[in-house]
């Protein structure tokens, strides 16, 4: 096995078990939503004229 192989395997292997770990991407999933809709929600916020 060349090198080049070698480190290809390490590489996917890594993200192999990444994505293998079910809870991982369970966390992943709610920090990523979480984030987005904190930010969608402050957006919406910003941007509320204001009253007369």
């Amino acid at each position: 096995m060349s090198e080049k192989d070698k480190h290809e395997t390490e590489s996917a292997s890594k993200w192999q078990a990444v994505f293998d770990n079910i809870w991982l991407l369970f966390l992943l999933s709610l920090l990523i939503s979480g984030i987005i809709y904190n930010a969608w929600g402050l957006y919406d916020l910003l941007n509320v004229p204001p009253a007369p």
